[in-house]
């Protein structure tokens, strides 16, 4: 067992068990012998909620991983051929693909039996967004040992700085994207040349007249995609104020729905007492007539046989 097996196996098993697991794997790596490896397994971090609820993704559901990085080069790519219509057209679509992803991290989460918060839920899509943007965040959140939320919009490099535990030579777009510069992913333009000199050629001047003509496009395509851009941030706020709005109104209806399951429960657990207490009820009537007919025939008994005591006492005093 080395560092990374430990922490792929860590990194899976539920919040609540996550110390446990981790004191009984650096306790096997001491036995073995390996002192060192137990130290770096007992300073592995819990992950956050949103980190955890990626990695069970990442565990049970990798498709859905899968079509998170997918999705996330081909923006990318249309991003990096400067191809505005292609941009808008993913960029348009991009929420949805996020929306499903998000409500499959809740199922599952739910499933297991650690349900997420608003606050967890809004960082498994913050950090899914950003792994749609970064090749480095995508390979992160593929790992299934992420242990904090991403953030990026696809403008610029994500930090990815002790978001991964046990990181090393194998994760090799996480370690090309934590050595890469942090600069914007904005295209640069094409150095313009410079002006024409009055006593060129004609065959030079045509030159560069083509030369001119393809920076005066590449320009326009860097217009529509900054326009495109734009569009997409204004697209991208509204869409999480309203992905925001959607899962309060997603935790209320959960809420409501519990409490309806919770009376639903509480009166079939009435009506249950209601047929017990009528079935006690009927027999305690018939046992109630019952008794009455006894009393009423003990009754009609006791006056006969006072009537006859009556009539010897009277006897007795005319014989007296």
């Amino acid at each position: 067992m080395d560092l990374r097996d430990a922490a792929q196996e860590l990194y899976a098993v539920m919040p609540r068990d996550f110390t446990a697991q981790r004191t009984a794997l650096a306790r096997k790596a001491k036995d073995d012998g390996e002192k060192d490896l137990a130290k770096e397994i007992s300073s592995l971090s819990k992950p956050a909620a949103g980190a955890w609820a990626i990695n069970m993704l990442a565990v049970h559901k990798p498709e859905v991983i899968d079509g998170v990085v997918r999705f996330g080069v081909s923006l990318r790519s249309a991003q990096e051929a400067l191809d505005a219509e292609a941009f808008r057209s993913l960029g348009q679509q991009r929420q949805g693909e996020l929306t499903s992803a998000v409500h499959a991290a809740k199922d599952l989460a739910g499933e297991l039996g650690a349900p997420l918060s608003a606050a967890a839920a809004a960082d498994v899509e913050q950090t899914l967004r950003a792994a749609m943007a970064d090749a480095g965040a995508a390979a992160a959140v593929a790992t299934g040992r992420l242990v904090r939320g991403l953030s990026g919009s696809g403008f610029e490099s994500v930090d990815l700085t002790d978001a991964v535990a046990a990181a090393g030579p194998g994760d090799t777009a996480i370690a090309e994207a934590e050595a890469a510069p942090k600069e914007a992913a904005t295209p640069k333009k094409r150095d313009r040349p410079e002006p024409a000199k009055e006593t060129r050629a004609p065959k030079k001047a045509s030159q560069e007249e083509a030369t001119s003509l393809a920076d005066r496009r590449a320009a326009k395509r860097t217009a529509a995609l900054e326009e495109a851009r734009t569009d997409f941030e204004a697209a991208d706020q509204e869409a999480r104020e309203a992905e925001g709005a959607a899962a309060e109104a997603w935790d209320v209806v959960k809420d409501l729905t519990d409490r309806r399951a919770k009376l639903k429960s509480d009166i079939e657990e009435a009506k249950r007492r209601l047929a017990e207490l009528e079935a006690e009820l009927i027999g305690l009537t018939r046992d109630a007539d019952t008794a009455e007919s006894t009393r009423k025939l003990a009754v009609r008994a006791a006056t006969q046989q006072r009537r006859t005591a009556d009539q010897a006492q009277r006897r007795v005093e005319r014989l007296s």
